[in-house]
């Protein structure tokens, strides 16, 4: 499983290119696959997932040959979906119609935002409206989240 971490300013270039930097590049393993699925998520927001990590979570949904509502939608999902095959200094083209899904038709700075198994891509100005609101309560953030590691039964250190 790939371990994304930090923020990372890009440019989208005027061939809808983008680059994958290199601190990205490392946390992925190479079990995970060298490509990316580039998907819509939930916020309207393009994330980024390594193929053969997408393979995999993909086929681990439940499957059945007679129709279902919520393969229906689920239908939506991988119809969007596209596969990016990065050049060698790690840039993909984004397609046209999937920037304009996620309103960055007419964004060039971006923020790669490393979200554990998988990479967004946030308009600069909105990434940093975020964090800024985020922060006010990212010390009460921290202390929940060790509420419940104790909740959970789980150690964690106290400084």
């Amino acid at each position: 499983m790939p371990f994304y971490t930090g923020e990372h300013e890009q440019t989208i270039g005027a061939k809808r290119r983008l680059a994958i930097n290199s601190a990205l590049r490392e946390e992925q393993r190479s079990d995970d696959g060298e490509q990316y699925y580039l998907i819509l998520g939930p916020d309207k927001r393009l994330w980024l997932y390594p193929d053969e990590y997408y393979r995999r979570l993909a086929s681990s949904m439940k499957r059945s040959l007679l129709p279902s509502r919520q393969v229906a939608k689920m239908s939506m999902f991988f119809a969007m979906a596209r596969l990016l095959k990065p050049d060698a200094q790690g840039r993909v083209v984004l397609p046209e119609k999937s920037l304009q899904r996620a309103n960055l038709d007419a964004v060039q700075n971006v923020t790669l935002v490393g979200k554990g198994d998988h990479i967004e891509i946030w308009p600069t100005s909105q990434w940093e409206a975020y964090v800024g609101d985020a922060l006010g309560s990212y010390e009460d953030m921290l202390y929940e989240a060790a509420d419940r590691l104790d909740a959970e039964g789980r150690p964690h250190d106290e400084n």
